[in-house]
């Protein structure tokens, strides 16, 4: 069984379809390997979903953090997330030949939470907390350049970008028209300085 494979076909399914909709047959189907050699590399359905969400965490989000953590300013970077999580023509995030998928994994497993295993519930606590603490810093850098002067507290800024962010996600994913989102996150961010 070639793992990465495996793990590909899962995320696009869990990705493109939503996490509650595919069967581990159907992935099993997609990726051309029987439940046992799937079961042997990864224990359970709730260990494929966590090495899955492991996989995006690497793949999708940690760039994005990397474009949050760059000494950008901080509107600048703002509208990078707004181009990046509405995929306007000038984020330069995702190569023109990639199909990726509208909304996000990481979002639509948070949305479906209490179906998910322990294991794999465990693990989108630890990203959403990291998510957070991404968020944190960078608002923390940018209240220490002047760049950010709200009242607010760092915490709570975060945790308002996280939901900013996952509210614009799930409208995109289903199927809300790109410019209206774009539209939605530049009112809901024009707040933050």
């Amino acid at each position: 069984m070639d793992r990465e494979q495996t793990l590909a076909v899962a995320m696009q399914a869990y990705w493109s379809e939503d996490v509650d909709s595919i069967s581990l047959n159907e992935i099993c189907r997609r990726a051309e390997v029987s439940k046992p050699a799937l079961y042997r590399e990864f224990g359970n359905e709730d260990g494929m979903m966590k090495a899955v969400l492991v996989a995006y965490q690497k793949q999708v989000l940690a760039p994005v953090y990397q474009l949050i953590a760059a000494d950008a300013p901080f509107r600048a970077t703002l509208d990078s997330l707004v181009s990046i999580v509405t995929r306007s023509s000038d984020a330069q995030f995702f190569s023109e030949d990639q199909a990726v998928p509208a909304g996000c994994l990481f979002v639509k497993m948070r949305e479906s939470y209490r179906h998910l295993g322990e294991e794999t519930r465990v693990e989108v606590d630890h990203a959403k907390e990291e998510a957070l603490t991404v968020y944190e810093d960078w608002v923390e850098r940018a209240r220490a350049k002047g760049e950010f002067t709200g009242e607010m507290p760092s915490r709570f800024a975060a945790i308002y970008i996280d939901a900013q962010l996952s509210n614009a996600l799930s409208l995109l994913a289903r199927g809300e028209p790109n410019d209206e989102v774009k539209q939605i996150l530049t009112v809901a961010f024009s707040m933050l300085g």
